[in-house]
């Protein structure tokens, strides 16, 4: 028969040791799960991951088949950020992030080889942030960033100083960091989105102003777009020509723009940070340009405190408009900042926007500041037309004429003719002196004295048009007041 190879006794004998192990292995399995001491995993892995003034915390561990761990209640303390105030003191803003839970997934036959690949999975709320895959090598370190959901931004993690409210909506990116050449020697592109973003009472710090507290700072949808890389391999500076540093890694801001009712803005597109060999990020040089508009209702907001009410960003409107140098950084309803300095200590000053990337429309909402004042600045200007002067036909040049001369004579060279009285003037207006592209309105008691620029003279004039005098060389008749003759100097009023 087919089958009869089965009943040889030596497969029945290799068949009987493959059974046994197959269930050895699962029972081995099934004990490690039901009797792993994960009281001892967990402080095995707070310990290892609490280095460098970081301090982990996890409340509960789990273990999830072989090589994945669930841990709940996972809070992470990290160094607290100190700035210092104009009277000398230092002010501490601490800092942590806390999820609900943390899935790892650690693969066992990549650790048996000597490399390492981890995917973690970060759980907040109704959020979900990766999963992010880690893979290590001998010499480089490779992140995978795969997506984020409605992932709540931590709200105990301030940034510069300023804690930010909202959530992460998109989160793409792939970064390969160098183990010996550090981020001077990585690369890679991180995209990220974020809707609902709002900056919970952020401080302005100044040595003249001191400390200022605002209210809440609506600032809506972020879109970021970075790009650590070699600078000659960016595209957007491919036609640059060569940087004096040399052609160093830089963190290149490819787009970064924030959409919100309270506060508009948008980085330049060729806004970097320098990576120096051996330095830490906040050790990075940056130059950073922006433009920012802020709205009038956020000026004229009102915070209830203890009983009073305020308006704590009154200020700025004073600052923005009075300070000379704010003043000369304002393009419409935007002004301008130049960022430079180390990640950790930026220093900006004010400067009129040069915004070369993106496309920076001005608000929508009628209360942002000076819309209705650039709207109106743009607007065409159009003279007005004199009453009773008829409306030209289309296609006309819209120079009006009189009624009882629809096309002007051609210029006569013979003496002054004798005036002659002028028609009656059109139903509900004045008479029109017509000089060739330019239209003015007989004015009494007294006419308009128009400024003659240069030497050129009045053409086209009719002899019909009244208050007319013979002309001073012997030319068609002029319209009062005469400019000067040629050769005797420009004309005056």
């Amino acid at each position: 028969m087919t089958f009869e190879w089965t009943r040889r006794p030596t497969v029945r004998k290799a068949a009987r040791i493959a059974g046994y192990s197959a269930f050895g292995l699962v029972v081995f399995s099934l004990s490690v799960l039901l009797t792993f001491p994960t009281a001892r995993l967990r402080g095995y892995l707070e310990a290892r991951l609490s280095q460098g003034g970081t301090t982990v915390r996890i409340q509960d561990l789990g273990i999830r088949g072989l090589g994945t761990v669930r841990m709940f209640g996972v809070k992470v303390d990290l160094p607290p950020d100190r700035f210092p105030n104009p009277d000398g003191t230092v002010t501490e803003e601490t800092r942590s992030v806390t999820l609900d839970r943390l899935d790892l997934s650690v693969g066992l036959l990549r650790l048996m080889v000597g490399s390492l690949k981890v995917k973690a999975t970060a759980y907040a709320g109704d959020g979900v942030l990766g999963p992010v895959s880690i893979l290590k090598g001998a010499d480089q370190i490779t992140v995978d960033i795969d997506g984020a959901k409605e992932f709540p931004l931590p709200s105990d993690l301030p940034v510069f100083g300023v804690k930010f409210a909202g959530k992460v909506t998109g989160l793409k990116g792939s970064v390969t960091y160098d183990v010996k050449g550090g981020l001077a020697a990585s690369k890679g592109r991180v995209e990220l989105k974020a809707e609902g973003l709002r900056a919970t009472k952020p401080t302005i710090r100044s040595a003249t102003q001191g400390n200022v507290t605002l209210s809440d700072v609506d600032m809506g949808a972020l879109v970021l777009e970075v790009n650590p890389d070699k600078r000659s391999n960016l595209a957007a500076f491919k036609a640059d020509r060569k940087a004096p540093g040399g052609d160093g890694t830089v963190l290149h801001v490819e787009k970064a723009e924030l959409d919100g009712q309270d506060l508009k803005a948008l980085i330049e597109g060729h806004s970097i940070v320098r990576l120096a060999a051996g330095k830490t990020f906040k050790e990075g040089q940056l130059t950073v340009e922006m433009a920012f508009s802020l709205s009038d209702a956020f000026f004229d907001r009102q915070v209830k405190s203890g009983g009073e009410v305020s308006t704590p960003n009154k200020f700025l409107r004073t600052l923005l408009g009075m300070d000379p140098k704010w003043r000369g950084a304002q393009s419409g309803s935007y002004w301008g900042v130049l960022c430079s300095g180390t990640v950790d200590r930026p220093s900006c000053l004010p400067k009129k926007p040069t915004i070369r990337g993106g496309e920076f429309k001005a608000p929508t909402k009628a209360e942002d500041k000076g819309e209705a004042k650039d709207a109106a600045s743009k607007a065409p200007t159009t003279p007005p037309r004199p009453t009773g002067t008829p409306t030209p036909p289309p296609g006309s040049t819209g120079t009006p004429v009189t009624p009882s001369s629809p096309t002007p004579p051609p210029r006569v060279e013979t003496p002054a003719p004798t005036p002659v009285p002028p028609p009656e003037p059109a139903a509900g207006g004045g008479n029109v002196i017509s000089a060739g592209a330019s239209t003015l309105p007989a004015a009494h008691p007294a006419p308009l004295t128009p400024t003659v620029i240069g030497r050129a003279r009045l053409r086209g004039v009719t002899p019909e048009m009244q208050d007319e005098v013979p002309g001073p060389t012997g030319e068609a008749p002029a319209a009062v007041p005469t400019p000067a003759p040629a050769g005797e100097g420009e004309g005056q009023e």
